[in-house]
């Protein structure tokens, strides 16, 4: 029978290689009797030095950048956790100079100038983001209301506890960064690329701008990334300002977790450097943990990804200070949500539409003077979360009397937009029917006329994947 496998001759016989290489095998047996041995112990030699020090180096890493921090609870890895992210004002790092140049001028202690609640199930890598605006106005243990930035001058362990109290939910994980580390970082995996659809007019606090000849893909450097994510100079400022930090962040994340950075061993050190410098954990999170949250944060997918605002009635002013008014309703529905593990979006009953996108009438019909102004009134606050109430374009009296019942009229294709009117009008009838020009709704107010507060959860639109605006496809 024919042998399938036979073992070759000796591929380093003389033989084998006559008159290509003279006298091979006895040059062989002078100097590379063990060729292979040699190449393996080199190998070793690297594999040893090499893990040697990057044993050293984690452990240097992790050692840096764990500090305790009261009232953090380490869950179960299997089971979903939260983690509190948390960028610090703190100008530690930067130069009085660069203070100036950045928009970043010093001051007093150390406040929170991003926080961020990633509420992760390890099951499925589903994520819940909640970002609280700087300027939200809490209660925060031993200092009463103020802003929910200012809990961070208590340390670490005020701004946990007062995020816990606000929400309900235990936070497993805690991880700071501050400004130098945030603009160190960005320079050492070489900037980010981000999508700019509009120019961003000069902004004379932090000094960033993007002309129209820039808008597209523009690539940050670490200097211009801190003066993007801390502007607050659009029109809707600080709600605008955290969709840009939760749009760079993701950018930053997929770069830092790339090949291209993860095989690049002075970029590791330098990130290594970086990290034990900037970055600080609770005493339970290691490196690895952290490697494990960025690879699960590094991409907002919208089939795994839900990225939400803390619930709040828009700018509101306390004593003359400018400040981010709390919805403790909707906010209660939100974390009781997050609490069970379900998405806020889907538990709150209401189509996900933003009420002042709702055209609506108000027409009296109990033939009682001023009723449908009083009702519009009570409808506007009802409707009123952060992006602002419903749009009331007419108040007027019906055309017939006698109502007790109010009523609720919309054409068949806006059934959706009455039915959020209809969630702040408990008992309100709801008919399909034919709406005045310019109106999505009519709400003809009878005498059992009520309303609830809207509990509207709507969660920031993630881009799908591809989709990018054809200003950046250039």
């Amino acid at each position: 029978m024919r042998r399938l496998f036979r073992r070759d001759p000796d591929p380093f016989a003389s033989t084998r290689y006559s008159g290509i290489v003279k006298s091979y095998k006895e040059r062989e047996k002078k100097h590379m009797r063990h060729w292979w041995q040699w190449v393996a112990l080199g190998l070793l030699i690297v594999f040893v030095v090499g893990g040697g020090y990057g044993v050293w180096l984690y452990y240097k890493t992790q050692g840096a950048i764990q500090e305790s921090v009261g009232g953090v609870d380490p869950a179960d890895e299997a089971e979903p956790f939260n983690v509190l992210l948390v960028g610090s004002d703190s100008r530690e790092g930067l130069t009085e100079e660069e203070q100036v140049e950045l928009g970043a001028q010093a001051v007093g202690g150390e406040r929170a100038d991003t926080v961020i609640l990633a509420h992760i199930d390890p099951a499925n890598d589903h994520v819940i983001m909640v970002q609280f605006p700087r300027d939200l106005w809490v209660p925060i243990p031993e200092l009463g209301e103020d802003k929910i930035n200012a809990a961070l001058m208590g340390g670490p362990e005020r701004l946990v506890e007062t995020v816990k109290e606000l929400t309900g939910l235990p936070i497993n994980k805690y991880v700071q960064v501050n400004i130098a580390g945030f603009r160190d970082v960005v320079d050492a995996i070489g900037g980010v690329d981000i999508c700019i659809a509009e120019a961003i007019p000069f902004d004379p606090n932090t000094g960033i701008e993007v002309t129209e000849d820039e808008v597209g893909m523009v690539h940050f450097d670490g200097d211009r990334a801190i003066r993007f994510v801390r502007s607050r100079n659009f029109e809707t400022g600080d709600f605008a300002r955290i969709q840009n930090q939760q749009k760079f962040v993701a950018a930053a994340l997929n770069k830092v977790t790339s090949t291209s950075t993860l095989l690049n061993p002075g970029r590791i050190v330098e990130l290594a450097e970086i990290a034990g410098k900037n970055l600080r954990t609770d005493q339970h999170t290691t490196l690895n943990g952290i490697k494990k949250l960025a690879e699960t944060l590094r991409g907002f997918e919208p089939e795994r990804f839900e990225a939400y605002i803390v619930p709040n009635h828009g700018i509101g002013n306390v004593n003359g200070i400018s400040t981010v008014e709390y919805d403790p309703v909707a906010a209660e529905v939100m974390f009781e949500a997050i609490a069970d593990n379900e998405s806020p979006a889907e538990v709150d009953g209401v189509t996900n539409i933003e009420p002042s996108t709702v055209r609506v009438a108000v027409y009296n019909g109990t033939g009682v003077d001023g009723t449908a102004s009083e009702a519009a009134a009570d409808l506007e606050e009802a409707t009123d979360v952060a992006t602002g109430p419903v749009d009331i374009v007419e108040i007027a009296d019906a055309l017939k009397t006698g109502y007790k019942d109010t009523v609720i009229t919309y054409e068949p294709e806006e059934r959706k937009l009455a039915e959020l009117v209809a969630a702040a009008i408990p008992n309100a009838q709801m008919e399909s029917g034919k709406t005045g020009a310019g109106l999505d709704v009519e709400v003809t107010v009878g005498t059992r006329f009520e309303t609830r507060q809207l509990v509207n959860i709507v969660p920031i639109p993630i881009p799908k994947p591809g989709d990018v605006p054809d200003v950046c496809k250039r």
